[in-house]
């Protein structure tokens, strides 16, 4: 707005700054919208670049994985028409070396494995809980490495060291009767107090057909509680046996928590 005389209100100059600054965001605003379209050209261009590569190589690839098929075909097909144009006329196969894994005892490592599961599923052995006891009662007074150490050397931990290995030590391997008794572990179901009886039956062990040192199992194990109440507990596990019959690894699984119902019962 002008005044009379000519001369400019504060207002007028306003107004015309706001112009410039509308004139100027739109150029700014059109300077930003050829940018952005310029570099989505680019980046469309670059990705239609791409992917014509991608399917060039693709089919590059392929090519040269169908000639080398054909190659190798032909060369398979030539050996076989030469040994039938120049073989001896003998059509006898070789039979297969047996290999170490396969020259097994198959018979003596059931017996042993099925002596296992009836030494430690019929009971509980009364000798081991009583040789064990008194070794945990022996051990109970021990607080340091040292008086572990010198225990291990007394004659109550002897008898109960002695007593495992004349019961299983002949049936495993070094390291499978070291495993055996710290890992299944030996004697787990004789160490419960109370009055009750386990009877192992049912017991069926079949060799692996495709590693012949390896044999699944199953029995079922009947527990009899202080009750006299008798119920019947399924079993299976596995066992890998070395070719003269002794056992390297063995291991349960108790199928229907026989371990939580003796618990249970027990305590």
């Amino acid at each position: 707005m002008k005044k009379t005389d000519g001369t400019h209100t504060a207002l007028d100059n306003q107004l015309k700054q706001l112009d410039q600054d509308i004139i100027w965001s739109q150029n700014h605003k059109a300077r930003l919208h050829s940018r952005i379209l310029s570099k989505l050209d680019k980046q469309e261009s670059k990705t239609r670049f791409f992917n014509g590569f991608k399917f060039t190589s693709s089919l590059v690839l392929c090519s040269l994985l169908l000639v080398a098929g054909i190659i190798f075909l032909s060369q398979n097909i030539l050996q076989e028409d030469s040994g039938l144009t120049t073989g001896t006329g003998n059509t006898t196969e070789e039979e297969p070396t047996l290999s170490g894994s396969e020259e097994v005892d198959a018979e003596k490592s059931k017996e042993t494995i099925q002596a296992v599961i009836e030494e430690e599923f019929n009971g509980p052995d009364e000798k081991y809980k009583e040789v064990w006891e008194a070794a945990m009662e022996a051990q109970n007074n021990v607080t340091t490495q040292e008086e572990f150490d010198a225990l291990q050397q007394t004659p109550v931990w002897q008898n109960y060291m002695n007593y495992m290995a004349e019961t299983y030590a002949a049936s495993f391997t070094e390291n499978g009767y070291d495993n055996f008794l710290n890992a299944t572990p030996a004697f787990m179901y004789s160490g419960f107090d109370g009055d009750y009886d386990l009877t192992a039956s049912d017991i069926k062990i079949s060799q692996n057909e495709n590693n012949l040192k390896m044999y699944q199992f199953t029995f079922q194990v009947d527990y009899k509680n202080a009750n006299g109440e008798i119920q019947p507990y399924l079993f299976e596990g596995e066992a890998m046996a070395s070719e003269e019959g002794k056992i390297e690894k063995l291991q349960f699984l108790d199928k229907d928590d026989l371990l939580t119902a003796m618990n249970e019962d027990i305590y």
